[in-house]
């Protein structure tokens, strides 16, 4: 077993080191492409259920809540699976699935109002983002092995790239509903389709050479679908394997608890927000744009600035990854999780946004925020640092995060929804204060029992 400040001594590079950085870097243009269009579908699917429930038919939040779960089924079934067989057959091939699956789910959401249609398109979507992202991580991961430094910045590009590319898709999908309604959806195609062309025309080299052939190996995929119980099987055993691992049980409980954190926010906060039929006295924030005739467009740019906060804070982060400890910096975000939530407990009970504390008290929750930023880089490398005992299974561990981060967000948005009837704003602050709590519990252990300089790979146990 290597340490990671043993590993951090920089190896010769490649010898195709220029080709593989531009696959990189299109790697990481072509993510933000992709996470764009699902930012943009994401955002308007809401307004969507809403113009639904208005113009057609009522549509409960009970049933909003399960297509909008639909999306992590892929991620929790799928990313295991077409993770491992990116690793057999070539990551590219897996990659220009996620914007294939994704153009496809946007054009038939344009042309329909029906509900388990509408289901189905939320699972294509989940399809896109459970191929593309355990393959591009695996593959990213893979190319940065010589390097422990280029490896924190080049995960940390690739976590601004997501959130980058999901503010401006939340920023987009706003305003272009608001001009389109449903054809918004067929317009949103475009920018799927560009994420496909920044992948095939971009990446024209792979880090293995067993990569090189994987267009031949491919052809064998329709013959061995025949056997596709054996394939579930060998597709599913690194995942088994990485699990045995002591190191990553100890560490999903954090990372599945903040993933439940994302979920509650993203998934519960707009329908708080812009509710007209409920009450909670002395909540501040709840209804608050419930007489907006644009609502749609000023949860657009809330949602933009707040992530842009955040994809700061993650750069910020990235560029010092290399310096501390991951469990470190992941105990530090967990913390600056409390804070957040304090002072939106402040803001939530203050008598009016005109109060003179409130731009003091919003300051301090950008910098907790930008805090709190840092962990998702931290978990990603985290979790790269223990691909290094299984090389050849990367994009089967990688599949963790997906995995992960499904469960998280299906398990959050549900329980988001049960407090926020609860205690409305308070009690999603509530639910985020326990997940927290759950969190620095696990990495205080976690960093127990870590080897005193840095996370390790990990070991055969």
């Amino acid at each position: 077993m290597h340490s990671l400040n043993q590993r951090s001594i920089r190896s010769t590079p490649p010898a195709d080191w220029p080709q593989l950085r531009q696959s990189i870097a299109a790697c990481l243009l072509g993510t933000f492409a992709l996470r764009m269009a699902a930012g943009i579908m994401g955002s308007m699917l809401q307004l969507y259920f809403d113009w639904i429930d208005s113009h057609v038919a009522p549509i409960s939040f009970g049933t909003r809540s399960i297509i909008i779960g639909v999306f992590f089924l892929p991620e929790l079934v799928g990313s295991p699976v077409l993770g491992a067989w990116s690793d057999k057959y070539g990551r590219k091939l897996f990659i220009l699935l996620g914007p294939l699956a994704g153009a496809l789910a946007v054009q038939i959401t344009a042309f329909t109002v029906f509900l388990p249609l509408l289901a189905v398109t939320r699972f294509l979507e989940g399809l896109s983002t459970a191929s593309a992202i355990p393959a591009t991580l695996g593959y990213l991961s893979e190319v940065t092995a010589h390097d422990d430094h280029l490896r924190g910045r080049v995960i940390g590009i690739f976590e601004i790239a997501t959130l980058g590319g999901t503010i401006a898709g939340i920023l987009l999908g706003g305003p272009m509903f608001d001009a389109f309604l449903n054809h918004a959806f067929t317009l949103n195609s475009i920018f799927y389709l560009l994420s496909l062309a920044i992948f095939f025309f971009g990446m024209k080299t792979h880090a293995r050479r067993a990569e090189q052939s994987a267009l031949n190996e491919a052809r064998s995929i329709a013959r061995e679908m025949t056997r596709f119980g054996r394939i579930v099987r060998q597709a599913f055993a690194p995942m088994a394997q990485a699990f045995t691992s002591t190191r990553i049980l100890s560490f999903v409980p954090a990372w599945l608890a903040i993933n439940m954190v994302l979920g509650v926010w993203l998934n519960s906060v707009v329908g708080l927000l812009i509710n007209k039929t409920q009450s909670f006295p002395g909540q501040l924030l709840f209804g608050l744009l419930r007489e907006s005739l644009h609502g749609g467009t000023q949860i657009s740019a809330g949602a933009g600035v707040l992530l842009g906060i955040f994809g700061l804070g993650v750069f910020l982060w990235s560029l010092v990854l290399g310096r501390f400890r991951r469990t470190s910096i992941m105990f530090a975000s967990s913390v600056g999780l409390f804070a957040l939530v304090a002072i939106l407990f402040l803001v939530n009970h203050a008598d009016t946004l005109d109060n003179p504390i409130i731009p003091v008290y919003l300051f301090v929750a950008a910098l907790a925020l930008m805090v709190v930023s840092g962990f998702t880089p931290a978990a990603l490398t985290y979790l790269a640092d223990l691909t290094e005992h299984a090389p050849n299974d990367r994009g089967a561990i990688m599949g963790l995060y997906s995995v992960f981060f499904g469960l998280g967000q299906f398990i959050g948005q549900l329980l988001g929804g049960q407090f926020g009837d609860w205690q409305g704003v308070d009690g999603v602050l509530i639910l985020t204060m326990l997940l927290g709590v759950v969190s620095v519990i696990t990495l205080l252990r976690l960093h127990g029992v870590e080897p005193a300089r840095a996370p390790a790979v990990m070991a055969t146990e």
